[in-house]
């Protein structure tokens, strides 16, 4: 086999600068030079605001201007749809970069590449019918094998086992089963096991599989016919893995298996953060699969173009894997007009009684720093790691504040989640409402009217109509196409939730029936009464959380959206969720609100809070899982970062008194939350 580096392009620096003046890019630094230049395997340990999309890009770019073979080509994989969709995208905006979105090359997600060429090939040559990949059709499909009263014996064990059916799983090509990541808790012998085992068998035959049962087609092709991995390997001497840190331990052990990064027949780019490994709950507090980053291969970028050095010193003693041997270092940012080059960042200090008066001393403050221009361009934002209801936990016990909510009672827990995955379609439509109400784009609030209306359908077996393609807008109205009467009553329905704003209650619901039944049939759903019988489709009176609700209090700017006002003509808005949903994005002003899980996050990381500790020194199996999300959470913003702690975190009297002169001298500027303001230390 030739050696990949005999047919990857060398970087030239005419490339380098050529790239420049195509995509507008700053000087490239030596770190991102050598990224641009490699040919070899190596890791890329890329801080946040490092511009890890736009080196990708960049070096894509100039492979395929410089690109020979028409055979060979290059293999680019990211961990989700989003990432995969930002490099297409934004490789289309280069003419020489669009050659890289056909063949020979590759550029999907890593369930998108284990499908095309190692599971759907092991299906099809076993007889298997053509494969439909979908947790929740599959899921549903096991249930009406078994019949109402034979699942409830399975659920309801499964449930006293603390699991449930949706998480029984192929385990290998035999066909036994297993719960997630553990062994099914009854023997084969077991009637429950028995059933479950029945249910799987049956979808299986059918052609229906959850996402990650793929991957046990792909091994079972990979024992059967090792040559398989050779030939990959032949096709693309170059691979490129996006948001490495994200991947998890079944997607390691597949690309390990195919593109060795020990083998010298594949040169293998892993980028990524371990820092911002925040997605796998299961692994939270370990390390990133397969060992990212590799030390010996590691390159490392630890100089962000989105904050200066003020937020960088902040923010790099939470880093579980030092961004550099001197720490995060911000080189940004960009200037904003009304916004200062020095922005004071702050420490809100609060008793239980004050938690819901920190959003104000937040929002005063962003309008002390920001001028009006600033924060029309300039996302505010304040978020927490723990952000479900926890109503049943009030002001005064020992876990308060817990979660988001406590900071304001107003928030919804389905809108602020990264991605919302209602579990009725009622609730699709009224989250569709809340983000066309939060953004005043009609666009995102119809793909998820249309995402549900496709889930009714496969639920009933349907939607076969839109092959391999997403559950969006576009592909409903080409399934419908030929049906006019479905068009119809699809374009009644956005009509009647999204523009006419139609109210709500279980009579609306019920005279829709017709039209979403309707549009279910014209997606090939088979059987109106199986339809109606199907509870995701029936009405949901009781979902305070996810209800959008007409403004209760002046400070209530739409879902999750909290408004401070001065009284003089000026305002923010505050946008809240949870750490996890904002991972990626950029604000002018991000504020981390302290949450429990296992115990007061503040108090945990108030080591490193005041430099007793940094990175991985002294910390607990669970703090590491605390140290990534506030590292992700405080290097969201450009030019403001805040904290908000309870008293109890920095004790009483002397032990506070030196704590907040700790934190002063380290940069913080800090206050005590008094009637929703802030008193600020001298």
């Amino acid at each position: 086999m030739a050696d990949p580096q005999s047919v990857i392009p060398q970087v030239a620096d005419e490339d380098v600068e050529w790239i420049r003046g195509v995509m507008g890019l700053r000087e490239i630094d030596r770190f991102r030079q050598e990224f641009l230049r490699a040919r070899t395997t190596l890791d890329v340990s890329a801080c946040p605001g490092s511009g890890k999309t736009t080196l990708i890009v960049a070096k894509l770019a100039i492979m395929a201007k410089n690109w020979s073979h028409r055979t060979k080509g290059i293999c680019v994989l990211s961990h989700t749809n989003a990432a995969r969709g930002e490099i297409q995208r934004r490789l289309c905006g280069t003419v020489v970069g669009q050659q890289l979105l056909s063949y020979p090359h590759f550029i999907d997600t890593i369930h998108g590449f284990v499908n095309r060429f190692l599971a759907l090939p092991w299906l099809n040559s076993n007889g298997f019918p053509a494969a439909t990949v979908d947790d929740d059709v599959t899921s549903t499909y096991r249930r009406r094998v078994l019949g109402h009263s034979e699942y409830w014996k399975v659920e309801n064990f499964l449930r006293r086992n603390h699991s449930g059916f949706d998480r029984i799983r192929v385990k290998d090509r035999n066909l036994d089963i297993w719960l997630g990541d553990r062994p099914f808790p009854a023997r084969p012998s077991a009637e429950t096991h028995q059933l479950a085992s029945r249910a799987v068998q049956a979808s299986s035959h059918a052609g229906y599989f959850c996402y990650d049962e793929m991957f046990v087609w792909a091994k079972a092709l990979l024992e059967d016919c090792p040559s398989v991995a050779t030939l990959l390997q032949l096709r693309f001497p170059l691979v490129i893995v996006d948001e490495m840190q994200d991947t998890s331990d079944l997607q390691v052990g597949i690309l390990e298996a195919v593109f060795p990064r020990t083998g010298s027949d594949v040169s293998l780019q892993r980028v990524g953060d371990p820092n911002q490994a925040i997605f796998d709950g299961a692994r939270a507090g370990t390390a990133v699969p397969g060992g990212f980053p590799d030390a010996p291969t590691c390159l490392k970028i630890p100089n962000s173009f989105r904050f200066g050095p003020a937020i960088a010193t902040l923010a790099s003693p939470f880093a579980v894997d030092a961004a550099g041997p001197d720490g995060l270092q911000g080189v940004g940012p960009r200037p904003v007009e009304g916004a200062t080059d020095f922005c004071p960042n702050a420490l809100f200090i609060f008793q239980d009684a004050e938690a819901r008066g920190v959003l104000n001393a937040y929002g005063h403050h962003v309008l002390s720093c920001f001028g009006d221009v600033a924060l029309a361009i300039g996302d505010v934002a304040a978020v927490g790691s723990v952000h479900q209801d926890a109503s049943d936990v009030t002001a005064g016990a020992a876990q308060f504040p817990k979660t988001v909510p406590h900071y304001w009672s107003e928030y919804s827990a389905e809108v602020g989640s990264s991605d919302p995955h209602p579990r009725t379609l009622i609730q699709y439509v009224r989250v569709a409402r809340a983000v066309v109400r939060d953004g005043g784009d009609l666009a995102p609030g119809v793909e998820k009217i249309a995402s549900g209306l496709v889930r009714l359908a496969r639920r009933a077996g349907g939607a076969g109509l839109l092959g391999k393609r997403a559950p969006r807008h576009r592909a409903v109205v080409d399934a419908l196409s030929r049906n006019a009467e479905a068009v119809s009553a699809y374009r009644r329905l956005l009509r009647a939730f999204l523009i006419d704003w139609e109210t709500l209650s279980a009579a609306s619901w019920a005279q829709r029936q017709a039209d979403i039944l309707l549009v279910a049939a014209g997606l090939g759903a088979s059987g109106t009464a199986s339809i109606i019988a199907d509870e995701f489709l029936g009405w949901d009176p009781n979902d305070p959380s996810l209800a959008v609700r007409a403004a209760t209090s002046p400070q209530d700017a739409g879902p999750n959206v909290y408004r401070v006002e001065d009284g003089c003509g000026r305002r923010v808005d505050i946008r809240l969720g949870s750490v996890h949903s904002m991972k990626g994005q950029t604000h002018l002003a991000t504020l981390l609100l302290s949450t429990y899980w296992h115990e007061h996050s503040a108090k945990r990381m108030l080591p490193w809070l005041l430099g007793e500790r940094t990175n991985l020194s002294g910390a607990g199996v669970q703090d590491r899982a605390r140290l990534q999300q506030t590292y992700v959470a405080m290097t969201r913003p450009s030019h403001l970062i805040c904290l908000a702690i309870p008293r109890t975190v920095l004790g009483e009297d002397a032990a506070l008194t030196g704590h907040v002169a700790t934190l002063k001298e380290r940069g913080w500027r800090v206050a005590d939350v008094v009637d929703g303001a802030a008193s600020w230390y001298s």
